[in-house]
C-alpha cells in the first residue's frame, strides 16, 4: 500500500510540473483586411531557427487570434518568426471550413478533401492578397519574448 501511495504521489508531482513542456508563452493579436477586422483568417508564425516550431491561430469576428503550438491557445516559443496570413473563401468549392481547427486538424481536413484519384478538390480562393500568405515574401515578422507583451497586430490587403 505504501509503494502504491508513493507511486501515485510521484505521478501527481510529475503531472503538476509538466504543462506543455515546451516553454511556450501566450501570443495574441488582431488582423485587419483593408482596414476592417477579418474573421476566419489563418495566422501562421514560422520559426526563423531550425530548432523552432511554428504556431498558428484563426481570427474571430473581431479579427483577434490566439496562437497555438501544441495545445489550444498555448502560444508560441520565444524567438523570431516570419508570419503569413491567409483567408480562403469556403462555400461549394469542396474545401472544408477550417475555422476553429488547429493547424494539424486543418491540414488533415484539407487532405481529406482530395478525391479517390488523388486530384485536388476545386481550388479555394484566397481573399487576402497572395503576398501575405507566403511568410518569405509577406514582410510580416514577430519576435516573441519570455517577458512579453506578445501582441502582434497585422494589416493586410485584398489586392
Amino acid at each position: 500500500m505504501r509503494s502504491a501511495n508513493l507511486f501515485l504521489a510521484s505521478v501527481l508531482l510529475f503531472a503538476a510540473g509538466c504543462g506543455s513542456g515546451l516553454g511556450t508563452v501566450p501570443v495574441t493579436g488582431k488582423v485587419t483586411l483593408d482596414g476592417e477586422p477579418v474573421e476566419g483568417a489563418m495566422v501562421v508564425f514560422n520559426a526563423d531557427s531550425a530548432d523552432g516550431r511554428s504556431a498558428s491561430g484563426m481570427t474571430d469576428a473581431s479579427g483577434a487570434y490566439v496562437l497555438t503550438t501544441e495545445f489550444n491557445g498555448d502560444g508560441a516559443l520565444p524567438g523570431s518568426y516570419k508570419v503569413a496570413v491567409s483567408k480562403f473563401e469556403g462555400g461549394d468549392d469542396g474545401m472544408p471550413d477550417t475555422t476553429g481547427m488547429s493547424e494539424d486538424e486543418a491540414m488533415d481536413a484539407m487532405y481529406s478533401a482530395l478525391d479517390k484519384k488523388g486530384r485536388n478538390a476545386p481550388v479555394a480562393k484566397n481573399l487576402i492578397a497572395k503576398k501575405w500568405s507566403n511568410e518569405a515574401g509577406s514582410g510580416l515578422t514577430a519576435t516573441v519574448t519570455d517577458s512579453g507583451p506578445n501582441e502582434f497586430n497585422f494589416e493586410v490587403t485584398s489586392k
